[in-house]
């Protein structure tokens, strides 16, 4: 097929077109509905583990830790220990001290005393936590505040410390402070930053800051004098919980879970350095990659020399956005968003290369694989009902093909095709078969046909040259109308009455001829015994010895001379008279095997049965019938090759039906397989135990790879289910021995033995050890 660019462009337009519409769709409905928030929280752990980065140090905590608790075990404690603690921060020359402790109910008068005392008398204010909470009894939504007493309020300052875990627990977002009745309360971590900051609103703690790179002194340590003043001269000092037995802790992101007064301090830290971040959301980065890749694929299919495949344009664009929003986050600048854009970028990828490889498995089932044109299946989506087929045939070209390597062939073939598309007017050429081509020539009246078969053969004058050899060849030609098949027989008729062209209603009226006597003679034929069977042997493949043989059909008419099943057989499955030579084949085969197992031959014959004879219930009560009184040995089998040349009516009753032939003694097997109705639902639903390959794919075992595909993972699937397989059409060595190394069962073909009648069969069997029959 000679393809020009420009349909390519559009049809690789047209694919990413689609792709853009489905990622953009996906990417907003992420955006919108908030599904993909979950992802963008990993993204943002991803990410920020990229930039862990350490504290200032300018914050210290001062930990009650559980050495602390062992060494001062009256919980809570006396408040002197704290008074204690903030004279001796305050000597050290802390620049700061801030309790992460509750300090709203009173407790023995002279600690209380103490504590006061001591706030009083350190050079700065100390900040003292409050908790804003909600009053659940009240009927109107209110709320309180837990404030340090009056006592401590006099010297300190008050901070909030109120904190909401997310979903996750985490504590993701920070208040800058919180209003109680009409008084605002700045965050301890505002305070400890001296930060500014809209009461009421909140901003995101930066995960990133390593919360183990706080420094800690522990209480204990602190007021017994083991810690060095230069580990808190000039500092903020937090006073909090860090024991695990107090549990005041939360989740974090990448440090694990953390107490806390740390979380607190992690907040602070985020105004200290200033990594308070702005945020894109979903929305507006997804709109920025759609529009570079819009840009990209656009600027792409402008150029000529050097065109961008669209998927590789996807992931420049997605390495872009990604690569621009690290380095922002480097920087600790704005936080760009990047679900909906990854989302975009995915999808597009995924939905391109999905459609491509469609389009592509779609393009190569519309050519023929060797020549490039194309095949029946394009031509059967090209034609239409009104158009008149035209069909060119070559006479003999079988042996003009046989002198020829591959490669010798293929070039002929595509240089008939040239001459035909002169004669078309340039239309299509399709190929159908070796020597065989059609082409559309839309309306055209049958008068008309004679002029241009005329033409079209005068191109053949002259002398076909493939490499030294030269070969006049012959064309004959068919018209029908709408029906390309109907072409290529006319077409065929035409060469083998040595006739120009002939049009369908010649062949027609033939065929209808030739159905009608087949159907009268058909059972004088039986009778007379111009119809015999025959017997093709059936090889183990891994032994080479013969296990049994598949029962065919030959017709010797004193008319028509050899009539091939392929002729007759579908005429006697349409008008439903079958049956008839069927029971005849079933007879032969049950005599035979009786003969094979009284001179002690295990043998296997299999007999064809047509899928339409499932559903006849007095052809099966027969057939079961026979079956019982057979008198063959138990090492002799009969099995029943179901055809897919008529499809199942009902596979309900075709199923029943083979259970009862199975009952009776018979083995099934599924014939023509990887074609027409022999599909997977076969092997599901049927009692068979043994499926044949289709000879179609065995004969292109050697060259074609797809071909070694189907049958590689055909053999495995049947295997795996417990079916024996048969390959057909062994044709070569290299046919069998690739057979034998794919692990096939047995194998039959004319290299293996040709369809011979039982007298020269039962010789061979005579000669040579038989397999036995198959499991």
């Amino acid at each position: 097929m000679w393809l020009t660019r420009k349909p390519r462009e559009r049809r690789e337009n047209s694919i990413s077109i689609a792709a853009f519409a489905a990622a953009i769709l996906l990417a907003l409905g992420l955006a919108v509905s908030g599904w993909g928030l979950g992802l963008e929280s990993s993204l943002r752990d991803w990410r920020d583990q990229m930039r862990v980065s350490p504290a200032t140090g300018d914050i210290v905590i001062v930990e009650i830790d559980g050495k602390s608790l062992e060494a001062l075990p009256t919980w809570p404690w006396p408040r002197s220990h704290y008074a204690q603690a903030i004279r001796k921060l305050d000597a050290m020359g802390a620049s700061q001290i801030a309790f992460d402790v509750d300090f709203s109910s009173r407790s023995d008068p002279e600690n209380d005393a103490e504590l006061a005392r001591a706030f009083a008398a350190i050079a700065q204010p100390a900040l003292l936590p409050t908790f804003r909470q909600r009053n659940s009894a009240s009927a109107i939504e209110s709320y309180t505040e837990a404030l340090p007493i009056e006592e401590f309020r006099e010297h300190t300052f008050v901070a909030s410390v109120n904190v909401v875990p997310a979903a996750n627990g985490r504590i993701i977002r920070y208040p800058n402070g919180v209003v109680t009745n009409g008084v605002a309360r700045p965050s301890l971590a505002n305070m400890l930053a001296r930060s500014d900051g809209e009461v009421g609103n909140a901003f995101r703690v930066d995960q990133a800051i390593d919360i183990n790179t706080i420094p800690r002194i522990s209480f204990i340590d602190l007021v017994e004098g083991r810690v060095d003043s230069a580990r808190v001269r000039g500092k903020h000092a937090v006073i909090g919980a860090t024991a695990i037995e107090l549990f005041d802790r939360y989740p974090t992101a990448l440090f694990g879970v953390q107490p806390g007064v740390a979380i607190q301090v992690q907040a602070a830290e985020t105004l200290l350095q200033d990594r308070v971040r702005s945020e894109t959301g979903q929305v507006l980065p997804l709109l920025v990659t759609a529009l570079l890749l819009a840009g990209l694929l656009a600027a792409g299919g402008r150029s000529k020399r050097i065109p961008v495949p669209a998927s590789l344009a996807a992931i420049a664009v997605g390495a872009v956005v990604v690569g621009f929003a690290l380095a922002l986050d480097q920087r600790h600048l704005i936080y760009v968003e990047l679900t909906a854009p990854i989302a975009f970028v995915v999808t597009f990828f995924a939905v391109q290369r999905i459609l491509v490889a469609a389009v592509n498995l779609e393009a190569e089932r519309m050519t023929d694989t060797a020549t490039g044109l194309a095949n029946h299946n394009a031509l059967g989506q090209a034609v239409r009902s009104d158009d008149a087929v035209f069909a060119a045939r070559i006479a003999d070209f079988s042996d003009v093909g046989s002198l020829l390597d591959h490669d010798a062939q293929v070039q002929l073939e595509v240089a008939v095709a040239r001459r035909l598309q002169i004669a078309a007017g340039g239309a299509e050429i399709y190929r159908l078969e070796p020597g065989t081509y059609c082409w559309i020539a839309g309306t055209l009246e049958t008068e008309q046909a004679e002029a241009l078969f005329v033409s079209a053969r005068a191109l053949f004058n002259a002398a076909f040259t493939t490499g030294d050899e030269r070969f006049q060849l012959t064309p004959a030609f068919g018209l029908a109308k709408g029906d390309f098949k109907g072409a290529a027989t006319t077409a065929k008729y035409a060469a083998s009455e040595g006739r120009l062209w002939a049009s369908d209603a010649d062949e027609q009226q033939r065929s209808t001829q030739f159905k009608m006597r087949i159907l009268a003679e058909i059972d004088d034929a039986i009778e007379s015994g111009a119809i015999t069977v025959v017997f093709q042997p059936k090889i183990a493949l891994q032994t080479g010895l013969i296990s049994g043989a598949e029962c065919l059909v030959r017709w010797t008419s004193p008319q028509f001379g050899q009539i091939s099943p392929a002729q007759f057989i579908p005429v006697l499955e349409d008008k439903n008279r079958i049956s008839g030579l069927t029971h005849f084949v079933f007879d032969t085969a049950v005599r035979r095997l009786e003969e094979a197992a009284s001179l002690g031959h295990a043998l296997n014959l299999a007999v064809n049965i047509s899928a339409q004879l499932l559903s006849d219930p007095g052809f099966i009560a027969e057939i079961v019938r026979k079956l019982r009184i057979a008198n063959f040995a138990v090492d002799c089998q009969l099995t029943l090759e179901i055809t897919e040349s008529a499809p199942l009516a009902d596979s309900t009753t075709a199923k029943e039906a083979l259970n009862r032939l199975v009952d009776a003694g018979a083995r099934i097997s599924i014939d023509d397989y990887g074609t027409g109705q022999a599909t997977l639902n076969y092997l599901q639903d049927f009692p068979a135990q043994e499926l044949k390959l289709d000879q179609s794919f065995v004969r292109g075992l050697v060259t074609e790879a797809k071909d070694q595909i189907m049958v590689r993972s055909t053999i495995e699937l049947a295997h795996a289910l417990g079916f024996a397989v048969v390959g057909e059409g062994i044709e070569d060595e290299a046919i069998l021995n690739a057979l034998r190394e794919l692990g096939c069962d047995y194998g039959q073909g004319w290299h293996t033995g040709r369809p011979v009648k039982w007298e020269r069969f039962l010789k061979e069997l005579n000669a040579r050890p038989t397999q036995g029959v198959a499991a």
